[in-house]
């Protein structure tokens, strides 16, 4: 099984020092968006693996600690022809949106690549990875691989409205996680998702930009019932003098902790 890198060349080289230079299969532009070409990421083949592989995890753990947009994103093994692999995932990114035109599908990018095994359904990754039999990307654990659904893949790639409205929020979601991590505490898998309910919440409170991150690590640390809280709500009304991260960034440890308790009570 032969092994393929993509690397986001506007993220920095992959310079792999003293072992051997990966062949350049080329830039991964999709015939449907020919007007990419020299924005897009590229495909190597990782045809000498053993002195290779610890070179570019090397450089993918140092871009993850500094808090870098990853260079390295996706290790794949595949059976198929570098031709095959490079057709598919450039139509992979040309995404068809309604009624017309395409959307740029970022699958690739680790950062989104670690959600849509929650966002999208079995039939449509089986789609997504076709001749890939194994897609890896970089986490702070180290290489965490994801298997090929052994389901039949659907006809097309065609995300609902409600999976359009999450991978455009998964942004947002990454930003959320960096926050809390940052604050010390733990996230896991379920983290994403309870995110994301958060920030359509948040969404109907007409909440946007710093506002809506802000509510929606509240509502995860806090309570998720956080709106319900009469001093939360009142917050949250429009016509405030004062922006929703404003009012709550005054509020003590001990309102929170008030806050908090009488939330819990909201089920």
């Amino acid at each position: 099984m032969d092994q393929y890198l993509i690397v986001e060349p506007d993220n920095g080289r992959v310079d792999l020092g003293t072992a051997p230079r990966m062949y350049e299969i080329g830039e991964i532009v999709p015939a449907a968006m020919p007007e990419l070409k020299g924005v897009m990421p590229m495909l190597y083949a990782v045809e000498h693996p053993e002195p290779q592989l610890p070179a570019i995890e090397a450089i993918a753990a140092r871009d993850l600690q500094e808090g870098l947009a990853p260079r390295v994103c996706a290790l794949i093994e595949t059976n198929a022809s570098s031709e095959t692999l490079m057709r598919h995932i450039s139509d992979t990114i040309a995404l068809p949106r309604e009624p017309e035109g395409y959307s740029v599908f970022r699958f690739y990018d680790p950062r989104v690549a670690r959600n849509l095994g929650w966002v999208l359904r079995p039939e449509q990754l089986s789609l997504m990875f076709e001749p890939v039999q194994r897609w890896r990307y970089f986490s702070g654990g180290g290489w965490l691989t994801v298997e090929r659904p052994a389901v039949p893949p659907t006809e097309r790639l065609s995300p609902s409205a409600d999976q359009w409205a999450t991978l455009r929020r998964l942004h947002l979601i990454e930003q959320a996680l960096k926050s809390i991590r940052d604050a010390g505490e733990s996230v896991d898998e379920r983290t994403p998702r309870q995110l994301d309910a958060l920030f359509t919440k948040g969404a109907r409170y007409r909440l946007a930009g710093e506002d809506l991150v802000v509510f929606a690590v509240q509502g995860l640390l806090v309570s998720p019932n956080l709106d319900r809280h009469p001093t939360v709500a009142a917050a949250l009304q429009s016509g405030q003098t004062s922006s929703y991260s404003e009012i709550t960034a005054l509020w003590t440890d001990e309102n929170w902790a008030q806050i908090a308790q009488e939330a819990a009570l909201y089920a």
